[in-house]
């Protein structure tokens, strides 16, 4: 089936793309978003500066008609989630959103509930766009770049007044393989650095939960879960979470959860593979100490 990505540049997200649309085609083509040179091998491959979903609409439906593609793969993030609806209605298709999985005969999964189930969709009509959650996929191996055609640009609907770009120090949340996230029970902002102890030599990032966040003690940059980020770690230490269904939803796809918290009844040990009942402030120095001797 013919099949396009729309993506920024990203070798990370391109990546995780790549291995889904490898589930429709051979080799895909790309409209690639934002500047720099793009990696990896697609078959067509077009190219455009502008990343303002209300600027691109116009100009990628008429290219997505003229080329008459089946498939339409993006992320679930904020520029993918601009463009699928205003996509599908221009084109009359079908959309799926926050995708998880892509089975034989164009049965597609995503989670429904905080992700306590999973809704099975099989598509007969076309095109199908579908956004795909971050990490439920691995990386494709992108080799050497790939030559863009430029897009004409259209009128801009929406004019960006100011950008500011928040630096964040250590591996993004959506890339981590290890996370060690603080809730409420930290107790306040300066705790926070006791878990950048743990997080350090294990090559970890650190996240929040909305309650701590709530309180001002991390960034909501920081926060995980339904309404901030979806991780999906090899490891996640959920440190004083109790494990609202929000934040559950935001690790639905974390491999190990690893719960430490001195209410034993927290909702969080339901997800937790491995559970400590006991206060933080005791528990992870000891992890710490037992880090800088294994690690």
């Amino acid at each position: 089936m013919k099949t396009v990505i729309i993506e920024i540049m990203d070798p990370n997200r391109l990546g995780e793309l790549v291995t889904v649309s490898k589930k429709f085609c051979d080799t895909p083509d790309i409209i690639a978003l934002g500047k720099g040179d793009l990696p990896g091998t697609f078959g067509k491959a077009f190219h455009t500066s502008e990343t303002i979903s209300a600027n691109l609409v116009s100009d990628i439906s008429e290219l997505l008609k003229k080329e008459g593609y089946e498939i339409i793969i993006m992320s679930a993030t904020t520029i993918g989630t601009g463009l699928a609806g205003p996509l599908a209605v221009r084109l009359s298709g079908s959309l799926i959103s926050e995708v998880t999985g892509v089975l034989p005969d164009l049965v597609i999964e995503r989670p429904l509930y905080g992700a306590k189930a999973v809704m099975q969709c099989k598509i007969e009509k076309k095109p199908l766009i579908l956004t795909v959650r971050r990490k439920y996929f691995e990386k494709d191996m992108l080799e050497g770049t790939t030559e863009t055609i430029e897009l004409p640009g259209g009128p801009e609907k929406v004019i960006l007044l100011a950008e500011k770009e928040e630096k964040q120090e250590g591996i993004p949340l959506e890339d981590a393989d290890v996370i060690v996230t603080g809730g409420r029970g930290i107790g306040n902002a300066e705790n926070f650095a006791m878990l950048q102890d743990v997080a350090a030599p294990l090559n970890g990032a650190v996240g929040a939960s909305r309650g701590a966040v709530d309180e001002g003690w991390m960034p909501p940059t920081f926060q995980i879960g339904q309404t901030g980020k979806i991780v999906a770690p090899s490891v996640y230490f959920a440190v004083g979470v109790s494990g609202a269904s929000q934040h559950l939803a935001g690790i639905a796809n974390a491999k190990c959860v690893v719960a430490i918290n001195k209410d034993e009844e927290a909702n969080i040990f339901n997800r937790a593979r491995f559970g400590i009942v006991m206060d933080y402030k005791k528990a992870v120095p000891a992890l710490i100490d037992l880090l800088k001797k294994e690690v």
